[in-house]
């Protein structure tokens, strides 16, 4: 009997708990580039971002806000003499890439989201697995982790802007490179629709 009653309890709390839940799209653009002595002479990549998130109440000011995105990140270095990408052991100047340097990944987004009226401001890890890269030549690591902080503001009950920006917290070029380092960075700004 107190197995039963339990279990009633668990179905009762979790239908309450899912009442609250709300689900939504989201859109925007990325500014990205990547942090590092090898990439100082780089320019932004623009990349376009898209996903899928849910808003779980936690309380009546928090949200845990779980995303999932396919996000396009990269470099766009500059291509002239002063564009290098690090020096090879004598000293030589080295240019791997004479094109933008695209990094696209799913990433996993889990943001606690504190609201202040129609503002708020989010804030929490993030993690990525490369889907796709312009350079399929060992030269870039398939995973990411990084933070993300950001405000937003709600303009109707279902469609929302934001502002948010990314620091990557790992070094995203393998070690066979010359021992250069990178990790992403990236500004966005989206909108987005929940139901």
């Amino acid at each position: 009997m107190k197995k039963f009653l339990l279990g009633i309890f668990l179905l009762a709390s979790i239908s309450t708990f899912a009442q609250g839940v709300r689900y939504g799209a989201k859109m925007g653009m990325n500014f990205s580039t990547l942090d590092g002595d090898a990439f100082e002479n780089s320019s932004t990549r623009y990349g376009f971002a898209a996903g899928i998130f849910a808003e779980i109440p936690l309380g009546s000011a928090f949200q845990f806000q779980p995303e999932l995105l396919y996000s396009g990140q990269g470099i766009k270095p500059n291509t002239g003499p002063e564009g290098n990408f690090g020096f090879d052991v004598n000293g030589v100047p080295e240019r791997p890439f004479d094109e933008r340097a695209e990094l696209d990944y799913i990433q996993l987004p889990l943001l606690i989201k504190k609201n202040f009226g129609k503002f708020n401001i989010h804030l929490g890890p993030q993690v990525g697995i490369a889907v796709w890269n312009s350079y399929n030549n060992g030269i870039y690591k398939n995973f990411d982790y990084s933070g993300i902080g950001g405000i937003g503001v709600q303009i109707f009950d279902f469609l929302a802007l934001e502002a948010r920006y990314s620091v990557g917290f790992r070094n995203v070029i393998e070690p066979n490179n010359q021992n250069i380092e990178g990790t992403n960075q990236y500004f966005a700004l989206m909108a987005s629709y929940r139901l």
